[in-house]
């Protein structure tokens, strides 16, 4: 097992093909932006934290095939992604117990629904869907690095 982690450890240490490299440069910036219209525009239409930082996460992990993980982790280093993995939970929890506090209570909140065309009328609606997809987009990126480098 540990040969077979070495093996592909060399491997992704090698130069990579140029189109390859040409090729994810120019598709993972649309892929960014696509997620982060998901993760915005996810109070309004189907979709939000969950698939938006799917989609992010998988930009970041092509990111990572095209130029290699280190390249990728001067970006995004381990301490960055544990950084905002624990302040997206952390808001997480945050809102969800405010939301359980006001809403049972019937009081009033910063966060009021308003027009429902509008992307900010949602309530607390946007705000989870961006620490939901922090969070996953943090996991998905963790998980492939941890793969890459063997350790799993």
């Amino acid at each position: 097992m540990k040969e077979q982690a070495k093996i592909y450890r060399d491997n992704l240490s090698k130069e990579r093909p140029i189109f390859l490299k040409q090729v994810i440069g120019a598709l993972v910036p649309f892929v960014m932006v696509y997620g982060i219209y998901i993760l915005f525009n996810g109070a309004l239409s189907p979709g939000g934290g969950f698939s938006g930082g799917a989609i992010l996460g998988v930009s970041l992990v092509l990111a990572s095939v095209a130029y290699g993980p280190k390249a990728v982790r001067k970006f995004f280093p381990y301490k960055t992604l544990s950084i905002f993995r624990v302040v997206a939970f952390s808001a997480y929890v945050i809102l969800l117990a405010y939301a359980f506090i006001m809403y049972n209570q019937d009081l009033y909140t910063i966060f009021r629904p308003g027009n429902p065309e509008s992307l900010f009328g949602a309530g607390m609606i946007l705000p989870l869907n961006l620490s939901v997809g922090i969070i996953k987009t943090c996991t998905i990126y963790a998980l492939y690095a941890l793969f890459a480098d063997g350790e799993v």
